[in-house]
């Protein structure tokens, strides 16, 4: 059973890399941003809900996640409450860039369109190196690089699964009363290759 509390949706514990650092400082700069309405766009798993959350947070302004999956006329409404400062400022967030929405009011495509976007990049090994040890540690788990390493060579490379895979080993060490290293977790990942397919 896994009782290690999940991390709270907050930008202290918001793990930061070169992948995400320019939404993270822009969305925090708030309420100086750039327009009312904001766009945070990056593939699934690359902690746009845990940054719109911890924005929300701050700003109780209108947080929309898997935008694209909105109603057109709700979309519209916010945005246009946010132009007109009846809100603190709306941020949306997809996976999908708005031109793929099929979006059939002009309106609102044109305010969507003109609507500033904070990428959120696929992580590369210099971002998930640090993401990876912070997961560790939100564990209680200091790791060494040798640990780091390996693995960035053979476990998936999403946040999510990521996360799902060091409780796995963790679970794995404080049972067994051992510490975590590369030994343990190539051995681990070579004996649930199928884990995350």
């Amino acid at each position: 059973m896994d009782l290690a509390p999940d991390a709270p949706f907050t930008y202290e514990s918001f793990i930061e890399a070169p992948s995400n650092s320019g939404a993270l400082v822009t969305l925090k700069a708030w309420p100086n941003w750039p327009a009312p309405a904001l766009l945070l766009l990056g593939p699934a798993g690359c902690g746009k809900t845990h940054l719109g959350e911890a924005w929300l947070a701050q700003s109780h302004g209108v947080f929309l996640d898997d935008a694209h999956s909105r109603s057109e006329d709700d979309l519209f409404g916010f945005i246009n409450r946010a132009l007109r400062g009846e809100v603190p400022g709306v941020l949306l967030a997809s996976r999908v860039a708005p031109s793929d929405w099929g979006v059939s009011l002009p309106d609102l495509l044109s305010r969507l369109s003109a609507m500033p976007v904070l990428q959120i990049s696929e992580a590369d090994d210099e971002s998930l190196r640090p993401i990876t040890r912070a997961l560790f540690e939100q564990r209680g788990r200091v790791v060494t690089e040798g640990v780091i390493d390996t693995m960035l060579k053979f476990a998936p490379r999403d946040v999510p699964s990521l996360r799902a895979l060091i409780a796995e080993i963790d679970a794995i060490a404080s049972a067994d009363k051992i510490d975590i290293g590369p030994r343990l977790v190539s051995r681990f990942l070579q004996d649930t290759p199928d884990l995350f397919d």
